[in-house]
């Protein structure tokens, strides 16, 4: 399956991919297993400390971001960012304001590994298929982002989460194993 040197992409082979892809996919949470709202508070507090001021500006001067949408999708990734720092053996989707703005985030690599180690010790990983293949499809990424909506609403009170809040990006997270995105 590895491409080497002189070996082409084809069908078949992005077949074997789809079929052999991780099978530790996990969108479900007993009631006794969230962390408790100290944990939570606790590492908002970190992620409140780390400066996303050229990440907004980004935002407001390239893709025309208005204050309110800016600060809205800031707030929401914050929250975001704790999830995926407490709950890292779960699989949960974003919606697509808090995809937008973790995106950019990514795409500042220094900045983006520099804000990951000051707030979990270790990077938070993207892995860019869940939903394209066998184990992972749109009905276990539609799981995972009903599994999102319940960890905002325990943890933070809404299950709001910005502009077409009513479906999963594209991107589904996997935080431990790696993010999601497609």
């Amino acid at each position: 399956m590895n491409l080497g040197k002189n070996e082409a992409y084809n069908h078949e082979k992005g077949n074997d991919f789809r079929m052999s892809s991780r099978a530790d996919i996990k969108t479900e949470i007993a009631e006794t297993n969230y962390v408790s709202q100290t944990a939570i508070d606790t590492i908002l507090d970190r992620i409140n400390r780390v400066d996303f001021t050229p990440l907004c500006f980004k935002l407001e001067k390239e893709y025309d971001w208005r204050e309110d949408k800016i600060n809205g999708a800031l707030t929401l990734y914050k929250q975001w960012l704790t999830l995926q720092t407490l709950y890292e053996d779960l699989s949960f989707a974003p919606s697509e304001l808090i995809d937008e703005f973790w995106h950019i985030h990514i795409l500042d690599t220094r900045k983006y590994m520099n804000d990951c180690n000051f707030i979990k010790g270790e990077y938070i990983h993207h892995y860019p298929y869940f939903g394209l293949t066998e184990q992972e499809n749109e009905t276990v990424l539609e799981k995972g982002f009903d599994l999102t909506k319940k960890l905002f609403q325990m943890h933070f009170g809404h299950s709001e989460l910005g502009f077409q809040a009513d479906h999963a990006a594209s991107c589904g997270c996997r935080s431990g194993n790696g993010s999601s995105c497609r």
